[in-house]
């Protein structure tokens, strides 16, 4: 990220799987949004032009050119959120854009600060380009106390639109994150405890909002803004366990929101309507879904034998070499509240007696992409090394 002398080693090894990840993403949405329709012709190109967009970044590897490449993904993201069409998607998309430009001028501006990386520029200069990192990832990424636009994208978006936003042009940020941990480190251990108490209040901060939702879809975005701190605090942790664990980590993260968007997407289409506690018994209408939604929740809590498991375990390990036992024990606190809403949302949901009321058959071809991805988040788990053979 930034000067393209600003090389980042390591972290270029796992760009082929975050790509490989990315293709089964857009192939996932693809699918998805042929079963339900996210939105008009538009909504089709411009899917076509963020694939396009972020493959390209993917593959040019560090340096201006790829920021330039995927902020312009980002951008095309907002577009489609506003291709809904509806009011409250209008205001949403128009929020999102908004707060993408001030983080792209944020980050700009602090990567112009540090031409070469390794060193940091004198005081107080230095500051400002952490400061101004700092908002631009926050911003980008919807860390606390950043995330404002987040819950609204989610429950205006169409569903898909989510997924690409919370599982590509988010952990694209990430990927670009990590190479500016290798590439600058002072921005990091400068002011981490800067760092450490935005990745805190992510975790405690997203997973208490999202114990008071009872609409599943924004409750899943401030699961995402959960799951951002625990990418973060792997970031901060540094080269090893922590940035291993930070990558793993997002990459599971992004297959699991793929399921859990799916599942809650194609419930919501065959009911006409949201999902929400009130909600109830769906398993039995909507088993695919049902299953899909489940295994989605044990990814992103990091419970074997998904693949969430392969990242969480190594950032359990990266926060107790960081912060000792009190680190630990604030992450597994906050993964507590987690399982609670996760919990909460499948056993009111999903679990339970069915309504007598009939629902259109879970078409085909959707159905069979969960079930897949399913089998590849749990085999990803027990063989991760298909996939990342980088792992410490």
């Amino acid at each position: 990220m930034g000067n393209p002398a600003m090389t980042s080693g390591p972290v270029e090894s796992w760009d082929p799987a975050f790509l490989g990840v990315f293709l089964i993403l857009f192939a996932g949405v693809a699918v998805f949004a042929g079963a339900f329709p996210q939105g008009d012709r538009r909504w089709w190109r411009l899917l076509a032009l963020l694939a396009l967009l972020i493959t390209a970044g993917m593959l040019l590897g560090d340096g201006w050119a790829r920021r330039l490449l995927l902020d312009a993904a980002a951008f095309v993201a907002a577009a489609m959120v506003c291709n809904r069409g509806t009011p409250e998607a209008a205001r949403a998309g128009r929020t999102y854009l908004g707060l993408l430009i001030v983080s792209v001028i944020c980050l700009t501006g602090g990567l112009l600060l540090i031409p070469d990386g390794a060193s940091a520029p004198p005081y107080p200069w230095n500051r400002v380009a952490t400061g101004l990192l700092v908002i631009g990832f926050g911003l980008k990424l919807a860390l606390v106390p950043f995330y404002f636009w987040l819950p609204g994208v989610a429950a205006a978006a169409a569903p898909m639109t989510t997924v690409l936003i919370v599982s590509v042009v988010d952990l694209a940020a990430v990927s670009e994150c990590a190479h500016l941990r290798v590439a600058a480190p002072w921005v990091f251990t400068g002011t981490p405890h800067l760092w450490l108490a935005i990745a805190l209040l992510s975790m405690f901060g997203g997973a208490l909002l999202a114990l008071a939702q009872r609409d599943l879809k924004r409750m899943l975005a401030f699961s995402t803004i959960d799951d951002m701190g625990y990418l973060v605090l792997g970031v901060l942790a540094g080269p090893g366990v922590g940035l291993s664990g930070a990558l793993a980590g997002a990459l599971g993260h992004a297959l699991s929101k793929l399921l859990l968007f799916g599942s809650v997407g194609m419930a919501e289409a065959r009911l006409g309507g949201p999902l929400s506690l009130e909600s109830r018994g769906l398993a039995a209408r909507c088993p695919v879904s049902g299953a899909a939604f489940i295994v989605g929740a044990l990814g992103i809590l990091g419970l074997p034998p998904t693949f969430g498991f392969v990242g969480r375990w190594r950032l359990y390990l990266a926060g107790a070499e960081y912060g000792g036992g009190t680190l630990v024990l604030a992450m597994a606190l906050a993964t507590g509240v987690a399982v609670l809403y996760y919990a909460r949302a499948i056993h009111r949901v999903w679990l339970g007696a069915a309504a007598d009321a009939p629902l259109p058959r879970e078409p085909r071809l959707a159905t069979i992409a969960l079930s897949v991805l399913m089998i590849a988040v749990v085999t990803l788990g027990v063989f991760p090394g298909a996939i990342v053979w980088q792992l410490p």
